[in-house]
């Protein structure tokens, strides 16, 4: 088979796996995005590129080649959370998923809360105490 047709035997995964179930996005959330893009970039070549979110809302993305490796974001200096590498778990339906993990004995962080033209998330601590994220795309977001 050609490399035109099938490439180099490596997936394209400029787009992240938005498989249910799967961890399909990783988040560092951190005061200095600048210190960030330089380090990650400098110790595994990741490429950063920071798009407008929504206005005064910035969001970085990761990449190295072709494949797309998460995301850079500064939290507000209010929320108090230290700096983290945050993992979120796909979603086919937030409420479901967040009722499912409090039957199970989680605590719920964050319940479910829409992130405007992106998606909608909830927090989870596990019950031994391992914090994650679900995530559910929204259907129009690029």
């Amino acid at each position: 088979m050609s490399e035109e047709c099938c490439g180099s035997g490596e997936p394209n995964t400029n787009e992240p796996d938005a498989t249910p179930g799967r961890f399909g996005w990783n988040e560092l959330n951190v005061p200095d995005v600048e210190a960030a893009k330089k380090f990650y970039g400098e110790v595994f070549g990741w490429e950063a590129q920071t798009q407008e979110m929504a206005p005064g809302v910035d969001y970085t993305f990761f990449s190295q080649g072709k494949h797309m490796i998460g995301g850079l974001v500064s939290p507000p200096a209010e929320a108090g959370c230290p700096p983290h590498w945050a993992a979120y778990v796909n979603s086919a339906d937030i409420s479901a998923d967040v009722a499912k993990a409090k039957a199970a004995g989680a605590t719920i962080l964050v319940e479910s809360m829409e992130v405007p033209n992106a998606g909608t998330f909830a927090v989870i601590q596990d019950p031994q105490g391992a914090v994650f994220s679900l995530w559910k795309a929204a259907e129009n977001a690029g």
